[in-house]
């Protein structure tokens, strides 16, 4: 799964000043006979110990599954999930993956009806709770690759998630949901849920093009472009809308990057000359957009230095595909800069790195070609 997916979806909701008192002292959103064994749990957890923390979320979990769905209130399924979920990333944390995506199939049975399939989901799930079961099927891709489960199962969700933002927001297509004022409060009521047990903020995030991402990136990877370049296309539409809508500056390298993913697509297929030129237009594009992201703010993302180094190196060897080794050299001289982004941000190394050591044996090889003819300029 792309590196982005990670950096996307997985991340901490940090504890601030209440201190753990506040935090874990009442907890009145959740039925009395879980209560005590959430605080225990949670407080264990924010202790640093991960088997007693697993323990006590464990008897909630196992109490949540017996309880009548009306002692939990407003939003129920999206508590109920929100337990699964914290005992969840507990395993995870505690190197017990497959315990993990064994819980997360369980709090995403609870969302549904019949058939794991996203047409079953409960007809009477507010949307927070419908998006829920986005984020729990997207969450369940990741860790079937990270598990090495047959491909057939982590495709089957990361389908599951597609179809479940296609048919159940039964809307146009955008970068966040649409919330009305009642809605509004139900949101709140989601954020206070994850606050509450701290979850990781993939679980409460509508980002409604990372399926698409996720869902391309696994059929480019198993070789069907057929399937690829559209979820990669409607991925695009999102993250970059049309106006009024203006899109962040993380949005437009991402979709930057996915403009260099159909450009390597558009190649891998064939190589006559009319491939190239639609291929360089959309690493053309790419570039533009990722420039223009990069310029957008006075805070550098990291998202956009890879997606413009990537950007300068996809056109580059398309340049030098098209027989223009000019263009192609003063391109790859530009990803060189890559090579500061890393020094800057250690995580990048692994996407930079093998970017500028390419480029710079193509300059080496262009330098030993031309011998004693001299440097181009």
């Amino acid at each position: 799964m792309a590196s982005w997916l990670t950096g996307l979806l997985i991340g901490g909701i940090a504890l601030t000043a209440y201190g753990v008192g506040s935090v874990y002292g009442t907890m009145t959103m959740w039925p009395k006979e879980v209560r005590g064994d959430l605080r225990s749990g949670l407080r264990e957890g924010y202790r640093g110990d991960g088997t007693m923390s697993e323990q006590y979320l464990s008897r909630a979990w196992e109490t949540t599954k017996k309880l009548p769905l009306e002692k939990f209130g407003s939003q129920p399924f999206l508590k109920t999930t929100g337990i699964g979920i914290a005992l969840a990333g507990v395993y995870e944390n505690n190197g017990k993956l497959e315990q993990a995506y064994q819980i997360l199939e369980q709090s995403l049975n609870l969302l549904q009806e019949g058939t794991n399939a996203a047409s079953n989901l409960r007809r009477d799930l507010s949307p927070e709770e419908r998006m829920r079961a986005v984020s729990i099927a997207y969450k369940l891709g990741e860790l079937a690759q990270t598990l090495n489960k047959p491909k057939e199962e982590e495709e089957n969700w990361l389908v599951f998630s597609v179809e479940t933002v296609l048919n159940v927001m039964k809307a146009p297509v955008v970068a966040e949901v649409v919330l009305t004022d009642q809605d509004m409060k139900s949101q709140e009521v989601a954020r206070g849920i994850v606050e509450e047990l701290k979850l990781p903020s993939w679980v409460l995030k509508h980002d409604l093009a990372a399926p698409f991402e996720a869902l391309g990136s696994f059929y480019s990877s198993t070789g069907k472009v057929s399937y690829a370049m559209p979820l990669y296309l409607q991925a695009i539409s999102i993250l970059i809308p049309p106006p009024p809508q203006v899109s962040s500056a993380e949005d437009q390298c991402r979709a930057a990057q996915l403009m260099g993913n159909i450009s390597e697509l558009i190649l891998r297929t064939r190589n006559d000359p009319e491939a190239i030129v639609q291929a360089e237009s959309w690493a053309t594009k790419g570039l533009e957009v990722a420039s223009r992201g990069r310029k957008s703010t006075l805070v550098k993302h990291p998202s956009c230095e890879v997606a413009y180094a990537c950007m300068l190196y996809n056109l580059a060897m398309i340049r030098d595909m098209a027989g223009d080794s000019h263009s192609a050299r003063q391109l790859f001289v530009s990803v060189t800069v890559c090579e500061r982004v890393c020094n800057a941000k250690v995580r990048l190394l692994l996407v930079c790195a093998p970017i500028r050591v390419q480029a710079e044996k193509f300059l080496k090889a262009k330098v030993t070609v031309r011998g004693e003819v001299g440097d181009e300029g």
